[in-house]
C-alpha cells in the first residue's frame, strides 16, 4: 500500500506564528490527519484488447492506452514495446499458455502474459497472422505500492505478501478446489528481469488479472510467486496451508503446488535472495503436507495436450521438479532448472518436523448459489488420522449464525468409503463447514438467489395516470422497477429506474406513465428479475386492446 502522505513538516526557520496557527487549525479540523489515498477504483487494473492484421507486422502500432502487460495466443511471434518517444525494449515471445493452465481447460486460446513496465507503442515480428493482443493496465497506485511481507498468518510459514496486500478487492471467479500436495513445480513467468522491489506487487496483480479475465481461469494460476529480491507472494486463494489446486501444470495440478519466479531465467541465474526464499517457502510447505523436499515419488499423470505423459501413466518425479519435467515446455528456463538441486538441498535444511497426523474432513457445496427455499446440497469425504477412510463417523454441518458463532444445522454419518452428504433448506446466504471429532473442514460461502414476484393491478391506464405494481421478495432485499416505453421503431427506451421500499419482504409502488404508449415494467433485486409486466397508457378511455400475455408486438 502506498505510504501515507507526510504531514506538512515545516523547517523551524519558517514556522511563524501565523503558520503555526494555520497548522493548528488544520489539525483541529482533521485535514492533516486524513491524507487523500488512492481509491480502490484507481488501484484496479484494466484489461483491453487490440485486433492485429498480418499487414500490421513490422509497423509501429499504437495501443489504445498505456499498458504494462501484453499477451496473445500466438506461435512464432515476438513483440517489443516502448513509451512514445523512448527507445525500444528487447524482443520477447508472445505465446500460448501451453502447459500453464488448469487440468481440464475449457478452451485452448489461453496465453502467457509479458510484463513490459510502461508502454504506449509496440512492434511485432515473426509469423504473420491475425492476432488479438490482450493488454492489462496496472495503475501506478497499484504498481508501486510499498507493501511489506506480513509475519506468518499460519504457524511456521515464512513472511509473505498476501492477496489483500498485492490486490485489494481482487477475487476469484468461484470458490477454490482442493487436492493434495505430493510435490512442487518451479516456474518462471517469462517477463523482463528489469523491475524494482516496489514493482513486484503490481506485476503479480497484472498476472492475476490476465489469468482470470483474459485466460478465463478461476484465479491466478500459481500457488506462490517469488521475485528476485526474495519477496514471497501468496498466489491462488484458498489458504496458504491448504492443498489448493492451481492452474500451473496441466495434468499435475491436483497433486502439486507451484512456485513461479518473476522474470526469465533461460540465460541468467536466479538471485541468491530468491533461491533462499523458495527454499524457506518449500521447506515449510512440504513439511506441512508431510512430504520430504528431496527424493522421488511416483505419480499418476492426469494427461492433457501439454502433458509429457498420457493419462494414467505412472511417472517417477522429483519432489521438487521443474515445470518441464511434467509438461512440454522449457519452463523454468535452463539456468534456473540447473539451480534446482541447490533448491532441494536448501529446502531440506529449512524443513521442520512434520505435524502429527490428524483426521480430515472436506465439505463441498453442489452449488455456490441456491434458490430461496430450495435445498442446498453438501457432500465430502472424511478420513482417520492414519489416512484410512473414516467409516461411520458423525458429521455436523455447521453454519455461521446471526451471533457470529458456528451453529449445527444438519447431521450425517459417513459411509464405508468415508463419504457423506447432507441437504438443508436454504433461506439465507452464509458460510458453511463440516465438523467431525478432531477436525473441521475449510469453510465456504453459499449464497441465496432471491425469490421475487411482481404483479400489476391493471394492464391499461390513462396517459399521465398511475400504474400500481406490488409484490414480494424473499429474503427481503432492495427492489428496483425499470420503466421502459416502446418507441415507433419497436425498441424499448428507458424512462426511469425507481427504487421501491420493501417492508417485511413486501413492496408496492405507483408509477406515473406520462405519455401514451406501451410500457414494460421490470422488477429487479440484484441480478434477479421477475417476469416483465406490460401496461398500456392511452389518451382516452376508449377501449384499446391490452396484451393478454407473452411479449406484445
Amino acid at each position: 500500500m502506498a505510504p501515507a502522505a507526510t504531514l506538512g513538516r515545516v523547517p523551524p526557520a519558517a514556522l511563524t506564528r501565523r503558520r503555526a496557527l494555520a497548522i493548528s487549525a488544520a489539525a483541529g479540523t482533521g485535514l492533516l490527519l486524513r491524507p487523500r489515498l488512492p481509491s480502490a477504483q484507481a488501484r484496479a487494473p484494466r484489461g483491453f484488447s487490440l485486433d492485429v492484421r498480418p499487414g500490421d507486422f513490422g509497423r509501429v502500432l499504437q495501443a489504445p492506452r498505456r499498458f504494462q502487460l501484453i499477451g496473445a495466443h500466438a506461435h512464432g511471434v515476438e513483440v517489443r514495446t516502448r513509451r512514445r518517444g523512448a527507445g525500444w525494449g528487447a524482443w520477447a515471445p508472445l505465446r500460448a499458455a501451453g502447459a500453464h493452465g488448469p487440468d481440464h481447460p475449457k478452451h485452448d486460446n489461453a496465453s502467457d502474459p509479458v510484463w513490459v513496465v510502461d508502454a504506449d507503442e509496440l512492434q511485432l515480428r515473426g509469423r504473420r497472422t491475425a492476432l488479438k493482443l490482450q493488454f492489462v493496465s496496472v495503475p501506478a497506485a497499484a504498481r508501486r505500492r510499498h507493501v511489506g511481507a506480513r509475519s506468518a498468518q499460519v504457524a511456521g510459514a515464512p513472511a509473505m505478501i498476501t492477496r489483500d496486500q498485492w490486490g485489494p478487492g481482487f477475487t476469484a471467479r468461484v470458490a477454490p478446489s482442493y487436492g493434495e500436495v505430493q510435490m512442487a513445480f518451479v516456474h518462471h513467468t517469462v517477463n523482463a528481469n528489469e523491475y524494482t522491489a516496489a514493482d513486484s506487487a503490481g506485476i503479480v496483480l497484472g498476472i492475476a488479472k490476465y489469468h482470470r479475465d483474459h485466460n478465463g481461469w478461476n484465479d491466478i494460476g500459481y500457488n506462490f510467486l517469488v521475485d528476485k529480491y526474495g519477496q514471497i507472494f501468496e498466489g491462488r486463494g484458498g489458504g496458504i496451508d491448504q492443498p489448493v489446486i492451481g492452474a500451473q501444470a496441466e495434468g499435475w495440478n491436483r497433486l502439486s503446488t507451484g512456485v513461479a519466479n518473476i522474470g526469465t531465467f533461460s540465460a541468467v541465474a536466479q538471485t541468491p535472495e530468491a533461491i533462499d526464499a523458495i527454499a524457506r517457502l518449500l521447506g515449510w510447505k512440504m513439511t506441512l503436507h508431510g512430504i520430504p523436499c528431496e527424493g522421488t515419488v511416483v505419480l499418476t499423470s492426469g494427461g492433457g495436450s501439454t502433458n509429457r505423459y498420457a493419462y494414467g501413466t505412472q511417472v517417477p518425479m522429483q519432489r521438487i521438479s521443474g515445470h518441464r519435467d511434467g509438461c512440454k515446455t522449457d519452463c523454468p528456463g535452463n539456468v534456473l532448472y540447473a539451480q534446482l538441486p541447490d533448491i532441494r538441498t536448501k529446502s531440506t535444511a529449512h524443513a521442520g518436523v512434520a505435524p502429527a497426523p490428524v483426521p480430515r474432513v472436506t465439505c463441498v457445496p453442489a452449488a455456490t448459489d441456491v434458490g430461496y427455499g430450495q435445498d442446498a446440497v453438501f457432500s465430502g469425504m472424511a478420513s482417520n488420522a492414519d489416512g484410512s477412510p473414516g467409516a461411520g463417523l458423525k458429521v455436523s454441518l455447521q453454519k455461521i449464525g446471526t451471533k457470529g458463532t458456528w451453529v449445527t444445522i444438519e447431521h450425517a454419518t459417513t459411509a464405508k468409503d468415508g463419504s457423506w452428504s447432507a441437504r438443508h433448506r436454504w433461506v439465507r446466504s452464509g458460510r458453511i463447514r463440516a465438523s467431525i471429532a478432531g477436525a473441521v473442514s475449510r469453510s465456504t460461502v453459499v449464497g441465496v438467489v432471491p425469490l421475487l414476484q411482481a404483479r400489476s393491478q391493471t394492464k391499461r391506464v390513462k396517459a399521465g395516470g398511475l400504474a400500481a405494481v406490488s409484490g414480494s421478495v424473499q429474503p427481503s432485499a432492495a427492489v428496483h422497477v425499470l420503466v421502459e416505453r416502446k418507441d415507433s421503431r419497436g425498441r424499448w427506451r428507458r424512462v426511469s429506474d425507481v427504487r421501491v421500499k420493501v417492508r417485511r419482504g413486501r413492496f408496492s409502488t405507483n408509477l406515473r406513465l406520462k405519455s401514451a404508449g406501451l410500457y414494460r415494467l421490470t422488477t429487479r433485486t440484484g441480478p434477479v428479475a421477475a417476469p416483465a409486466l406490460y401496461v398500456r397508457a392511452v389518451r382516452s378511455a376508449k377501449d384499446v386492446p391490452a396484451p393478454t400475455g407473452g411479449t406484445p408486438a
